[in-house]
């Protein structure tokens, strides 16, 4: 039984991290290997379906044996909850009350994929006339031997990749409501940019919801200096969580860029990126100075209308160091041209010396 426990927790925990990358990124395949070689393809990342109570879905879950053997795979079953304020999922095994597991059969739960082949299942949702609101779900591939028990010395580990399918059964009482928690800027004064901004949404409904818009920069009466994406890749913010989302405006002269060594990021002793300044003179006219408004501007669906949601704050570039270097130019420049404009004057009006 102990053992059991343990191969379970460690399933989910391998499983979770393997998943919390479909989460964040939604836009894009992913290929993962496991500790065992295993390495799937899969595609699309996530699946979001709205359907009616009582109608019967369908949806295409597609992987690819990226490795170089031949692997028998099987679909396991699991739903997901959000983890944190990341956008990371937390995959979850079945608990007695989850039906809506039940709903789901597959065109095939077991098949042989050669290397570089895709395979795709057809996976359908009988969804009864009592449903309601949003259910998460998370199709798990991995081999289908995994599942066999393993000496007892040793922990299972299992290795594997999952695609997340966001259902809604639309109903006449779903509600979509998104506020902003928090919408900030990660300091007030800049000597140089990037200014990284953190935008914290909150789900108060009771459905999944994926808010995008802008944020736009402005300097007086001087308007979209930038427009920067927020939540460009359609995440979820899944209902009474939140879900943070940066953006960062790096549009500047000169800037701040993480040092790379022999192709690699060099990081420091708190694990975060090097800076160093860089001076593209081409983008000199980009030089930040003053102070700017970023204005934030967010629509959601509520099903009936698009609703926007806004934020404004202010924050300063002051690239002190070059200022006091421009003043001690200047200052030498008109000395120097003080000085000389002195000696012509008396040069040109001197008295004669009387003999």
């Amino acid at each position: 039984m102990q053992r059991s426990f343990k191969q379970s927790v460690s399933r989910v925990a391998v499983l979770s991290l393997l998943c919390a990358v479909f989460f964040l990124f939604p836009a894009f395949s992913f290929a993962q290997s496991s500790p065992t070689g295993l390495r799937l393809v899969t595609s699309p990342l996530p699946i979001n379906i709205v359907t009616e109570p009582g109608q019967t879905v369908t949806t295409e879950l597609k992987v690819k044996n990226g490795g170089t053997g031949p692997e028998t795979l099987r679909i396991d079953l699991m739903k997901f909850k959000a983890y944190e304020d990341g956008g990371k999922p937390q995959l979850l095994e079945r608990e007695p009350t989850d039906d809506f597991l039940d709903w789901v059969t597959f065109s095939e739960s077991t098949f042989t994929l050669a290397p570089d082949e895709w395979k795709t299942v057809t996976a359908t949702f009988a969804v009864p006339t009592t449903a309601s609101f949003g259910y998460y779900y998370a199709f798990v591939f991995s081999r289908a031997t995994d599942g066999e028990l393993l000496d007892q010395k040793q922990t299972a580990l299992v290795g594997g990749t999952a695609v997340l399918v966001l259902l809604e059964a639309r109903v006449a009482d779903a509600k979509r409501e998104v506020t902003v928690a928090e919408f900030s800027v990660d300091k007030k004064f800049y000597e140089f940019l990037p200014a990284t901004f953190t935008i914290k949404l909150k789900n108060t409904g009771n459905v999944h919801i994926a808010p995008r818009g802008n944020i736009f920069i402005n300097q007086g009466s001087t308007k979209d200096i930038a427009i920067l994406e927020v939540n460009s890749e359609k995440g979820n913010i899944l209902p009474e969580s939140n879900r943070i989302f940066n953006a960062t405006w790096e549009d500047g002269f000169p800037r701040y860029v993480a040092k790379i060594e022999d192709g690699k990021t060099l990081m420091d002793e708190q694990n975060n990126p090097v800076l160093e300044l860089k001076w593209d003179w081409n983008d000199a006219s980009k030089l930040r100075f003053g102070k700017y408004t970023a204005t934030l501007l967010l629509i959601y669906d509520d099903g009936v209308h698009d609703i926007p949601i806004e934020g404004v704050l202010s924050f300063w570039v002051l690239p002190w160091r070059l200022l006091i270097a421009l003043f001690v130019v200047s200052l030498f420049f008109f000395i120097g041209i003080r000085s000389t404009v002195q000696k012509i004057w008396h040069k040109i009006f001197r008295k004669p010396v009387a003999l």
